[in-house]
Formats: C-alpha cells, sequence, structure tokens
C-alpha cells in the first residue's frame, strides 16, 4: 500500500469516527465551553475529553493532553503541561451545581488509573440534563500524546 493511498484510507477512518459521534449538540457545546476553563501555564496543551452516558446521565471526563518529545536527548519524554482552572468559571457551566468536590488521592482507587492522583468533579445540571463534569490532573493512562515537540521546539499535533 502506497503512501497516498495509507493517507486516502486515515482520512476515511476519521470521516467514519466523526460520523458516529451520537452526543447529543448540547453535550458538544458544553464540552467546547468546558474546554475554555483551562488555562495552561507553561507550554501549549490540547485539551482532550471522553464522554460517557450510563442511568446516572452524562459523565464528562477532560484532561489537558501531554507533550512528547521526539528527537534528541530526551527523546520519548512525556511532559504534562501545568495548568490553571479558574473555579468560578466552572460553576458557571452549570444552570445548578449540586456537588463541587476536589480528590486528591494518595493510592489512586479501582477505578482510576494509578497516575491520577487530583482531579475536580462537578456534579449539576445544564438547563434539563443531569451532568457530572470531571477534570483531571493530568490524562488516564490510555491516552497518548496530544501533541509532539522536536528538539528544536516546534510543536506539532497528533492525529
Amino acid at each position: 500500500m502506497s503512501i497516498e493511498e495509507l493517507l486516502v484510507q486515515m482520512e476515511q477512518y476519521r470521516l467514519r469516527r466523526e460520523q458516529r459521534d451520537f452526543r447529543p449538540e448540547w453535550l458538544k457545546l458544553f464540552v467546547q465551553q468546558a474546554a475554555g476553563v483551562f488555562e495552561p501555564l507553561t507550554h501549549v496543551g490540547r485539551v482532550g475529553y471522553d464522554c460517557q452516558f450510563d442511568e446516572r446521565g452524562w459523565t464528562v471526563c477532560m484532561y489537558l493532553g501531554t507533550t512528547e518529545i521526539v528527537g534528541g536527548a530526551k527523546d520519548g519524554q512525556i511532559d504534562h503541561a501545568s495548568f490553571r482552572i479558574d473555579l468560578a468559571a466552572v460553576s458557571k457551566l452549570f444552570t445548578t451545581v449540586n456537588r463541587f468536590e476536589w480528590y486528591s488521592l494518595g493510592d489512586a482507587g479501582e477505578n482510576l488509573s494509578n497516575k491520577i492522583r487530583s482531579l475536580i468533579c462537578v456534579h449539576g445540571m445544564t438547563e434539563a440534563h443531569e451532568l457530572r463534569l470531571e477534570l483531571l490532573a493530568i490524562p488516564p493512562d490510555l491516552v497518548g500524546p496530544g501533541l509532539h515537540c522536536r528538539p528544536d521546539g516546534t510543536l506539532y499535533e497528533t492525529k
């Protein structure tokens, strides 16, 4: 298979994946607005997210992606972006906030990645929709880097 064929195949896969997005429009808008609460302190970051629906409603898990160094002495090093979150801005994403919690974990629980040690969790309503928002300090283990950085400092997105 040629490079051109592979690129066409990857684009077709991306389009099929986007067409399978079953999230309601209000949730897509919420994710876009919530991404705005992440303020990187160093470098740049790409906000990642996962949306899950269960009997309790929607859970949106969000985090600032990592950067992988490509080439040079630090090749393969993963850097987590430092960031700040305005908690007042987070509360304004909801029409009603039922619970606003911060978890700092000494030992990771069964349901969390071994590396996740701190997260903010907000339970509330957005108009007529019950929602739980989890803001993670670092991405889950299964999520790869969102950006790559060359030794000359050039950043590029991963696909």
